[in-house]
């Protein structure tokens, strides 16, 4: 891996010609001022690696088209990226000394990394395609009146099942918990469990249950456990478990649903009764990075309707640019992508902070470890 620092050290060969160039051409303009500040300018503009801390699939392993005009840009400042499994993920490789320049955690987690100290404000003027951006996303990720993050992919947490093998009830989260189903099942390795259990038990505000209103999610979740095959937290492994039929009935996003329809399954994507739960992708700037300007060029790329339009085209999802259109009109069905409050209430809960985060994660490996 790259040094950063390192590079930001070294000037090439070229590099010193330019230099010495512009400071030429200051001295040319009558100012040997303005010729130490070209050379200061020179040695104090951004260079390295841009360091990309990012969900799998949206790297150089799938989602190049999304960064493209990026590369084509800065070719010398190319992304390099690491891996997070999901929020708590990116939180603990925080804390262990990773200094990535950016990264997308999502909607819920907005108010948490802004009070943090760890990221810092954007400056919307320097992304171009700001403009085009769902006004009511874009206001999801201010906090306290500055905007910490720039809505990128968005979409649901919702159910997927085989329309061949399974006959709901009805349409609710139940049929996660459907005891019909035993071991053809998937929930998501996450403590959104909690809140989606709290959903169906009709708590009335799941992000913020009460001790008695958790503790009886979690009982629940404990006691259906046990018709769950699968706890994912590879969409990869929900892929091949759903494909070769070892499961029929999943804790899925719209990808997953691409995905399954590409390999010709017969699947429903459905939204239950007790509501979807709506995310949206958050670009957080790192405070201190070094890359500021480098990185407000590659989220302006990420929100240009090129890159937009390719995302829901290839992966399902919804973008936040609202100038994008996905091809297949089953996926501006299913998206409600002309709804402009889709990610909202009445059509949706959108998730949100959750204040006692720590004590549902404790329930949660809880639940995992019964």
């Amino acid at each position: 891996m790259d040094n950063p620092e390192a590079t930001e050290r070294r000037l090439s060969r070229e590099q010193l010609l330019k230099l010495a160039a512009a400071a030429g051409g200051a001295t040319l303009l009558g100012s040997r001022i303005e010729a130490g500040r070209a050379a200061v300018d020179w040695v104090n503009a951004e260079s390295g690696r841009l360091q990309v801390l990012d969900w799998a699939g949206y790297g150089n392993d799938g989602g190049q088209a999304m960064f493209a005009s990026y590369v084509k840009a800065h070719p010398g400042n190319k992304p390099q990226f690491t891996v997070m499994g999901n929020e708590s993920d990116a939180l603990a490789k925080l804390h262990a000394g990773l200094h990535p320049d950016l990264f997308r955690p999502y909607v819920g987690w907005v108010k948490y990394f802004a009070t943090s100290g760890l990221v810092q404000p954007w400056n919307p003027k320097q992304i171009p395609n700001f403009k085009q951006l769902n006004p009511f996303m874009v206001k999801a990720g201010q906090y306290g009146g500055k905007q910490y993050g720039i809505p990128a992919d968005w979409g649901f947490d919702a159910i997927l099942y085989r329309s061949d093998k399974v006959h709901p009830k009805a349409k609710s989260w139940g049929l996660l918990f459907d005891d019909r189903y035993k071991g053809k099942i998937a929930w998501f390795d996450d403590l959104n469990m909690l809140v989606v259990a709290g959903l169906y038990l009709g708590h009335p505000r799941p992000w913020r249950q009460s001790n008695a209103e958790l503790k009886k999610s979690q009982d629940f979740l404990i006691k259906k456990k046990k018709l769950a095959r699968l706890i994912w937290s590879s969409e990869t492994a929900l892929w091949e478990a759903f494909g070769s039929g070892d499961i029929w009935i999943a804790y899925a996003w719209p990808n997953d649903w691409v995905q399954m329809k590409n390999k010709k399954l017969k699947v429903v994507y459905m939204r239950p009764k007790e509501k979807p739960v709506a995310w949206v992708g958050m670009f957080m700037l790192l405070k201190g990075t070094p890359r500021p300007k480098l990185a407000h060029a590659y989220v302006n790329a990420w929100s240009s309707k090129r890159s937009a339009a390719w995302l829901e085209n290839n992966y399902g999802y919804g973008h936040a640019n609202v100038l994008a259109r996905p091809s297949s009109s089953d996926l501006l069905k299913a998206l409600q992508l002309t709804n402009p409050k889709a990610v909202t209430e009445p059509a949706a809960h959108l998730d949100r902070d959750i204040p006692r985060r720590a004590v549902y994660a404790r329930a949660w490996e809880q639940v995992k470890a019964s």
